[in-house]
């Protein structure tokens, strides 16, 4: 597995300036806009803060401002940087794909996936953190046909018990391993994996002499149905958002497109405008195919760069745009 590059805190730096390295996730506390808040850390009527304030009623996740290249990225003059990005968009699509009842009922109830794939394998009453971690790992690493090895590098533990993990999870989630075969078995016998729309990835490069299908082979053939799809959605909603925002009269000079990164989509939105297109962005994006039970659907970030953004969620009816928090805990 390759290593995570850090970087050192100094005036000159190398990086990768068309990927700037995500700054580091850290708690804010959250209060009301006052008279004297920093406007950098004002968002919809709601200041940021480092330092916990005597009005400050909650504390919300966003990201460090240290090292903080992605700050250079900012909006027009007046608007704000929206972000929608897909939540567990690649997870979401497995359900759909695999049929798996757990996710599929876990999505719809609006669940933590993890935390339901952790319960589904070691028990409610065994539940920790810890297993939560590791269901992540094997919730993302399937995607990408990891193995023991890797899986035991991640959490730390042996071989033989990260094979365990994987075994169990198979077990307690069959219709997952059935797709992940069905994969397997397309690859091998028609040299070629493709998506519901038809996108084809060719592996013929990855067959055996004998007909078998490399390992590389089997594990690109487990990730194409589910990455390509992602990209297929990102790019639909990229196709809408400028149809029906970006190149509309109605936002002429309100809303700009700033980029997208993965399946993140960033536009530049007029502070006056933002619950309205924040809301109208998020049914642009929002997927569903009437064979599909679990919605691809979108996560809300706003601040006023794209290194300074906290999550947000917005009523349906009013369009009020509030920060997601955890209530302070009185001392």
């Amino acid at each position: 597995m390759a290593k995570k590059k850090t970087y050192k805190k100094s005036f000159f730096i190398e990086m990768n300036a068309q990927n700037a390295p995500k700054p580091t996730s850290m708690m804010w506390f959250v209060r009301k806009e006052r008279p004297d808040s920093l406007p950098e850390y004002v968002v919809c009527g709601y200041e940021f803060t480092v330092d916990k304030k005597e009005d400050s009623f909650g504390i919300s996740e966003g990201f460090s401002p240290d090292l903080n290249f992605r700050k250079a990225f900012i909006p027009e003059d007046g608007h704000y940087w929206l972000s929608r990005d897909f939540s567990g968009q690649e997870l979401r699509i497995m359900a759909n794909l695999s049929g798996e009842k757990t996710w599929i009922k876990a999505f719809l109830a609006d669940e933590d996936i993890h935390k339901a794939t952790a319960v589904t394998i070691w028990g409610e009453e065994n539940y920790s953190k810890e297993m939560r971690k590791a269901a992540k790992a094997i919730n993302f690493g399937l995607l990408y046909g990891t193995g023991a090895r890797s899986l035991s590098e991640q959490l730390d533990i042996s071989e033989k018990e990260a094979q365990t993990y994987i075994d169990k999870f198979f077990e307690k989630l069959p219709e997952i391993k059935r797709f992940l075969n069905m994969c397997e078995y397309k690859a091998r016998k028609n040299h070629e994996i493709d998506n519901i729309f038809g996108r084809k990835r060719r592996l013929g490069s990855y067959i055996t002499p004998l007909g078998e299908l490399m390992n590389s082979g089997k594990r690109k053939s487990y990730n194409f149905p589910i990455q390509s799809m992602g990209a297929e959605v990102t790019k639909l909603a990229i196709i809408k958002i400028y149809r029906n925002l970006v190149n509309n009269e109605k936002y002429k000079d309100l809303v700009y497109f700033m980029n997208t990164i993965h399946d993140e989509i960033n536009l530049s939105v007029h502070k006056d405008y933002i619950k309205e297109v924040a809301f109208e962005m998020g049914k642009s994006m929002l997927f569903k195919l009437d064979d599909w039970p679990v919605p691809i659907i979108t996560g809300l970030e706003i601040g006023n760069s794209m290194g300074l953004t906290w999550k947000f969620k917005q009523d349906e009816e009013t369009l009020e745009l509030t920060p997601e928090y955890e209530p302070l805990e009185e001392e």
